[in-house]
């Protein structure tokens, strides 16, 4: 009897919780054409991610909204685009969201539909969009031999005060580019390579890394031979 009890109980406190928040347990909504459309979406692009602006539709009974994505550069120029759900807005006065973790460069589908009562709307308005490029390289890039076994490195701080740190990178005697170490803080502008052994060829070049995970181009390559 007092398990019977404490079963009710916990069924009408999940009853109580879902009433606060009508989207917590929908998964797998089912079309409802008759529901409005979300038309009036903002987009804004950064490097790695999309920023989205709209007019909240609370009071059309909308409680949420879906938002769908195509993966990168596909069905870029077909009319067909396969979307993709990436996330539920649950909140029906909510009016931005941002879908992160992007390529750069990368262009990408967007579209939205409304939710309620377990039923989603069809398809909003088609958003296309294409994130910002890379950050531009590092320039000034120099190589100077301190001793047999150090190599030092200096260039100019990357200018976007976005930046993050550095990464350097290495190729030996004409082999593969391999990240060697980082440098923390957009103005420190120097790294020394404490691994270099006299008689092989070193290759450099470093790669701005900012605050989003945005990366820029490589800097145009150093070479010093190594006596």
């Amino acid at each position: 009897m007092r398990r019977l009890i404490q079963i009710s109980l916990t069924t009408i406190l999940l009853l109580l919780l879902n009433g606060c928040n009508p989207n917590a347990l929908i998964q797998n909504e089912q079309l409802n054409p008759n529901l409005p459309k979300l038309n009036n979406v903002k987009a804004v692009p950064d490097r790695t991610s999309v920023a989205f602006e709209w007019q909240p539709m609370a009071n059309r009974g909308i409680q949420g909204y879906n938002i769908y994505r195509t993966q990168s550069n596909q069905y870029a120029n077909s009319s067909i685009k396969e979307l993709v759900k990436v996330a539920t807005v649950h909140n029906r006065f909510s009016s931005h969201y941002v879908d992160t973790g992007l390529q750069q460069g990368a262009s990408y589908t967007y579209t939205f539909t409304t939710l309620r009562d377990g039923f989603e709307s069809p398809h909003g308005k088609v958003i296309n969009i294409k994130t910002l490029g890379l950050l531009e390289p590092v320039t000034f890039l120099k190589a100077f031999q301190k001793s047999q076994t150090n190599i030092k490195l200096l260039w100019r701080p990357h200018p976007n005060k976005m930046v993050k740190m550095y990464k350097i990178e290495r190729s030996v005697n004409g082999g593969e580019w391999r990240w060697v170490d980082s440098v923390k803080h957009r103005m420190m502008a120097e790294y020394i390579d404490t691994n270099v052994l006299p008689g092989n060829s070193y290759l450099y070049r470093v790669i701005a890394v900012g605050y989003d995970d945005s990366f820029s181009k490589p800097s145009k390559p150093v070479s010093l031979l190594a006596r």
